[in-house]
């Protein structure tokens, strides 16, 4: 019988899980969370193979929402988007907004996320690191000024 107030096999090796029951419940559900979007081990008393289903199907909302608020994001990397953002997605949890998680993403395809072309490479780098606004420097304000007095006349 499983009394909620004594300490129960929890864990790898049989540990004794301790604490009130509110205290392991909260150990249980951190540890299926980290395995569902973190990569971790999967919790005794679970399937597997139905946590890492549920695992990927996850991770792929969250690639396909990603793909919605930085459309660039697939464009840029094409058919590698997906695979890359699925092996992303495998071991970094998303921590804040779907649009920081677009930019972390973009950021570990820089780094960690393997050969990518260069041209790919480069419009990723502008796409995470765009140029500041610029005033018109002095030739483009000569145009302007010249275009405005060709038009006057």
């Amino acid at each position: 019988m499983n009394d909620l107030n004594h300490a129960e096999p929890n864990g790898p090796a049989g540990a004794v899980s301790t604490g009130t029951p509110r205290e392991r419940l909260a150990r249980r559900q951190a540890e299926l969370l980290t395995a569902l979007v973190a990569g971790g081990p999967v919790p005794p008393g679970f399937d597997p193979d139905q946590v890492r289903a549920q695992s990927t199907g996850l991770a792929a909302k969250r690639r396909d929402t990603a793909a919605k608020v930085a459309p660039d994001l697939p464009r840029l990397l094409g058919a590698q988007y997906g695979p890359l953002f699925l092996g992303y997605a495998r071991t970094h949890p998303q921590t804040g907004g779907y649009h920081a998680d677009a930019r972390a993403f973009a950021a570990w395809v820089l780094t960690d996320g393997g050969p990518l072309a260069a041209d790919r490479r480069r419009a990723l780098e502008r796409w995470l690191h765009p140029a500041p606004d610029r005033s018109p420097g002095p030739l483009a304000r000569l145009r302007a000024a010249v275009g405005t007095a060709l038009r006057g006349r």
